[in-house]
This record gives structure tokens, C-alpha cells and sequence, in this order.
């Protein structure tokens, strides 16, 4: 089944947590005045949706880090035990009017004409897989965490994180569609590569940062970029020094290693002339 959101309008967060189950529990049989977001930290479930009318009818079988959209207005229910300490995070949000109309009306599911979404809304599937997508776990515990602040721009923040939140599972969705999930882990550690040149990651701080096995993240990423994480890493960071030595010719070369995450000056003039065959600073007299 599809789901149906706005983008980018005001919102307000009902409530937010974590959650622990012990014991292998049944999803609450129920219908929610508001939209259920519901994460996967660590665990299975398996849950039923219907519409209140009746008509077409799903279930949904949720493993780590699976992130399971329960729209406001349509039944929902367990259909088989939670696995023992599950732990998942929820988010309940309250639905805007013409979401509730089009996700509560099941003719719209039913309907086998093709078109865009009713009212100029954006369709999501109900479950969408974030294994390879770090940055949507990280946006749903942070507005767990902001919605337990009392900052006088709390309601105005959770607004705007939930909205940066859709606009991640969209991007999620059409990744899903036109990459595998190894090419979008790999642009995803790439991504973070780029945005923290200061840092040399090693396989391990990047597997777990990422959800996966250190193996896997490095055949995906060697399958991506055709090298490895070191080789890749110190490809990027020369380049980046090569520009910064002709943009800054004012800083000091030891202050640049630091600024790029090189041990030393030293450690970082033997790399660079390896690649360039010229030191630094013959480099950007050569170039000044």
C-alpha cells in the first residue's frame, strides 16, 4: 500500500520514544488519530494493515533497521509476536487533513488508474528499507531526543527535522528504485569521506558507523570506486591539499596536514610528491 504525505508544511510531533520489548509481544490492535512512523533498531515484527471501509489489505514483515510508515485512520494490528528484545523507536505525527482523506479512502489504493497522487500529495511506500541509510536513523533519534527538551524553539525544530526526515525517505525510495544496495552504500560512505577531510577512517569505524560488517563495506566500496577505502581516502585528501595550497599560500604546510588528516607535515610531503612528484611547498611556488 502507498502512503500519502505533504511536503514541507508545518507539523506537530505528538509523541516520541524508544522502545524495549522483553518478551514477544503482539503489535496493539488499533486505529491512530495520527501517522505512526515506526524503526526497527534491532528485531522482527510482523504487522497488518486494513482500511476502515474494508478493501485491500496488507502485512508487513519488519527487520533492522526497516522503517514502516502507519498512516493515521487505517487499522492496524499484529499478526504475529515481536521477536524477544525487540527494540524499535516510534514517531506519532498528526496528519493534515488531505492526508487523512487520501489515505483513509480505499478506492484510491483499489484503483488501477495511473496518474500522480491526489492533491498534489507524495506517495511513499509503507515500508522502506534504511539499512544502507544511516542518515534517516539519525534523524529519527534526534527528534526522539528534541521532543524530550523544553527549548522555546522546540515545536518549530521537530517541524522542521520531521519534514528533513520525508525529504531522506524519498530520496530512500528512489535510490531503492535505480541502485543497488551496495552502489548506495558505497555513495553514502563516500558522501561522508568527502564532508570529513580532516578524518582518516579505517573499515571498522566506517562498518559500524554504517550498520554492516566491515567485509562488506569494503567489497561494496572497492566494487563502486574500483579501489580501496585507504586508496580512495588518500586520493581524495591530496586533491583537496593540491587545491588548498593554491587557495591559501599563506598557510603553513604542518597546519595543512592537520587541516587534511595527515600525521605531520613529513607524512604528508612523502605522499603528495608520490602522487604529484613534487613536494608541497615546490608545488606552490611552481604554481604561484
Amino acid at each position: 500500500m502507498s502512503v500519502y504525505f505533504h511536503f514541507l508544511q508545518n507539523r506537530q510531533i505528538v509523541s516520541a520514544n524508544h522502545i524495549t520489548m522483553i518478551h514477544p509481544t503482539l503489535h496493539p490492535d488499533r486505529m491512530l488519530k495520527e501517522h505512526d512512523f515506526l524503526y526497527m533498531l534491532d528485531g522482527t515484527w510482523e504487522i497488518g494493515e486494513e482500511y476502515p471501509t474494508g478493501g485491500p489489505k496488507e502485512t508487513f514483515r519488519m527487520r533492522s533497521d526497516d522503517l514502516l510508515i502507519l498512516p493515521a485512520g487505517r487499522h492496524h494490528y499484529g499478526i504475529s509476536p515481536c521477536s524477544p528484545h525487540n527494540r524499535h523507536m516510534y514517531i506519532h505525527v498528526k496528519p493534515l487533513s488531505e492526508e487523512l482523506t487520501a489515505n483513509t479512502d480505499a478506492s484510491i489504493a483499489a484503483s488501477a488508474a495511473p496518474g500522480p497522487p491526489p492533491d498534489g500529495l507524495t506517495a511513499f511506500s509503507s515500508l522502506i528499507h534504511c539499512q544502507d541509510a544511516p542518515r534517516i536513523r539519525s534523524l529519527f533519534e534526534e527528534i526522539i531526543s528534541e521532543s524530550w527538551t523544553d527549548s522555546d524553539l522546540k515545536e518549530q525544530k521537530l517541524s522542521l527535522l520531521f519534514n528533513l526526515l520525508l525529504c531522506e525517505l524519498q530520496e530512500q525510495q528512489e535510490k531503492g528504485e535505480s541502485l543497488s544496495g551496495a552502489a548506495t552504500l558505497a555513495e553514502e560512505v563516500s558522501r561522508l569521506i568527502q564532508s570529513t577531510p580532516q578524518t582518516f577512517f579505517t573499515g571498522k569505524e566506517l562498518a559500524n558507523r554504517f550498520y554492516v560488517c566491515e567485509r562488506t563495506l569494503t567489497n561494496h566500496f572497492k566494487k563502486a570506486f574500483g579501489k580501496t577505502l585507504y586508496a580512495y581516502q588518500m586520493d581524495l585528501k591530496l586533491e583537496m591539499v593540491r587545491q588548498f595550497l593554491l587557495t591559501q599560500p599563506g598557510v603553513k604546510l604542518h597546519e595543512t596536514a592537520l587541516n587534511f588528516g595527515f600525521c605531520d607535515e613529513f607524512h604528508l610531503s612523502k605522499a603528495f610528491r608520490r602522487k604529484y612528484g613534487l613536494s608541497p611547498d615546490q608545488y606552490r611556488r611552481k604554481n604561484s
